[in-house]
């Protein structure tokens, strides 16, 4: 067992690491000053990150920034050791590379079949291209996390239900660290999305922050207090199972008129190709790959039919929405998956229909906007999980 004076030392690296992480280099004396700790105690903390490579020093002031020599400070090297996220969706895996501030590289991708693979296959696939991966990195390597479409045990390493997947008690971190020999965790897709906004995205420390991600469901994560808000057993937040539609359409959890039967990507596919037709490519016909953009842009050109069917999904949107923003007043709601490209009035939509939802004290103070980090989001959540598992918390 650490002893009290290994315990204080392990928080104090920790609380630089951190500090480096989320402010940028920094001098010595103001790092010290920020975190409240003695010149000698900073010392020997910087000392030992020098000594294991973590950190580096070097001029911190950009040219003309200040009069006089430029300060030394201290920096994280984000290079010096890496994690391996993995983003499980419905019917494809995407894993790459990130270095410490979740930085994804070398992001590979394949497909899987839902109804004829099982998924202990494709948790087999996984660990191959992880492998791979690993190779890369080397000694360097620090573990894997896997962002899993359903709620996670508490252990964090099975993923204990997908309803969308029809999985079950899907064991992911035991196979993986018999592959890799590093360590691995697992969470629930869409708060690793959250955390990875709040950590490395540009949400200006909104908090709370609430992730909605649409694709084929509706999932959200919640990050409070900067951290990830795990409610009971199994740490579920099913926002896209909220009930918005009475005697509505069948749900793959069992239920009726849950959000996701009246949001979800499926749904928003059938709309535009009922109202608008299939979309012809290269003299083949399909769903396209935008339903939400082909509606805005038929309702732009004045389909009737397009903006009456934009206008009730963003109006079943806002009724999930104002549900959770009635219940853990977010200061930002970041909506991504199918809304990350949508077109920036859809977004007015879902503002103008939340608006009118939320309880008039909360209405004016949440911002609802586009994700930030791209269509790489749920690599870099799972990579998050790991290195505040692994790195940042250890």
């Amino acid at each position: 067992m650490p002893t009290p004076v290994q315990d204080v030392r392990r928080l104090h690296r920790r609380l630089v690491l951190r500090t480096l992480r989320d402010h940028g280099p920094q001098p010595r004396a103001d790092l010290a000053r920020r975190l409240g700790l003695s010149p000698t105690t900073m010392t020997k903390v910087v000392a030992q990150l020098l000594d294991e490579g973590l950190v580096s020093e070097g001029a911190t002031d950009g040219p003309g920034t200040r009069v006089g020599r430029p300060s030394t400070g201290i920096r994280l090297r984000a290079g010096a050791r890496q994690v391996i996220g993995v983003q499980v969706g419905a019917g494809t895996v995407r894993l790459g590379l990130c270095d410490l501030k979740a930085r994804a590289r070398d992001v590979r991708s394949f497909g899987f079949d839902l109804a004829g693979e099982p998924p202990e296959q494709v948790v087999a696939r996984i660990a191959d291209a992880a492998a791979a991966l690993a190779g890369q990195a080397g000694d360097r390597l620090l573990g894997i996390g896997v962002a899993a479409p359903g709620p996670v045990d508490p252990g964090q390493r099975r993923n204990v239900l997908s309803v969308n997947l029809g999985w079950r008690d899907v064991a992911f971190a035991d196979p993986l660290e018999r592959a890799l020999g590093v360590p691995a965790v697992v969470d629930h897709n869409v708060r690793a999305m959250a955390l990875a906004e709040t950590r490395y995205g540009d949400t200006g420390g909104a908090d709370p922050l609430l992730y909605v991600y649409v694709r084929t469901g509706v999932g959200a994560g919640v990050v409070i207090g900067g951290q990830p808000f795990r409610s009971g057993t199994h740490g579920v937040t099913e926002l896209g199972h909220l009930k918005v539609v009475e005697r509505g359409r069948p749900c793959a959890c069992g239920s009726t008129g849950c959000l996701e039967t009246v949001v979800a990507e499926p749904y928003l596919a059938e709309q535009a190709r009922a109202l608008l037709g299939p979309l012809i490519t290269g003299g083949h016909s399909g769903d396209g790959a935008d339903p939400l953009a082909r509606l805005a842009s038929a309702a732009a050109e004045g389909d009737g039919r397009a903006d009456a069917a934009l206008d009730e999904v963003a109006g079943h949107l806002a009724t999930g929405l104002a549900s959770a923003v009635n219940l853990l007043n977010p200061a930002l709601i970041l909506l991504g998956g199918a809304f990350r490209t949508a077109p920036e009035p859809i977004f007015d939509r879902v503002r103008q229909a939340l608006r009118a939802r939320a309880f008039p004290v909360l209405r004016d103070a949440v911002q609802v906007r586009r994700a930030t980090l791209g269509p790489d989001a749920g690599v870099i959540g799972s990579a998050a999980v790991a290195l505040d598992r692994f790195f940042y918390d250890a």
